[in-house]
């Protein structure tokens, strides 16, 4: 397998550590399949792109904290069907998805900490698959992970209200 990490921010030490969170999240490989990991630090997170060694596959975007980096990768990897046993990633209160094929999207979520709901709106194009990404509870601001759309992931284009 051929690995490029492109890492920027961070001290050198955070940097090797992150290194070896990537290979240990993306694993043994077969010998031809060729990875591109990037990874920029925003405060105590990391913002990472995954780019996987079919053309057609999806990028997959999404927001790691620090010492989840590892754990976050195996997760993006198994939700990609990319051949990798791992937890699944669910969302932490557990989603109802208000479904339609493109436009608006709502998924309601129950906070784990304080118990009330809230939603995540976003917008989705037709066939577009989802990504996990950080939201804060509107009434405790715990931070929860939810899905919504790759392109309001990427773009970081979705909205958390009380219901």
């Amino acid at each position: 397998m051929s690995l490029k990490i492109l890492c920027a921010g961070g001290s050198k030490e955070e940097k090797e550590a992150v290194e070896t969170a990537v290979r240990a999240g993306i694993g043994a490989r077969p010998a031809g399949e060729a990875w591109t990991v990037s990874l920029v630090k925003v405060g105590r997170q990391w913002s990472v792109t995954l780019d996987g060694p079919e053309k057609s596959s999806p990028r997959a975007t999404f927001i790691a904290g620090e010492g989840r980096l590892r754990d976050a990768i195996s997760q993006s990897l198994a939700q990609r069907g990319a051949g990798i046993s791992a937890r699944p990633a669910v969302p932490s209160g557990g989603a109802t998805a208000v479904s339609g094929p493109a436009g608006e999207q709502r998924n309601g979520y129950t906070c784990q900490k304080c118990g009330k709901g809230f939603v995540v709106s976003y917008e989705v194009e037709e066939g577009e698959g989802e990504e996990t990404v950080p939201a804060a509870c509107p009434y405790c601001w715990q931070i929860e992970n939810v899905k919504v759309g790759i392109t309001a992931a990427v773009n970081n284009d979705y909205r958390v209200d009380k219901t």
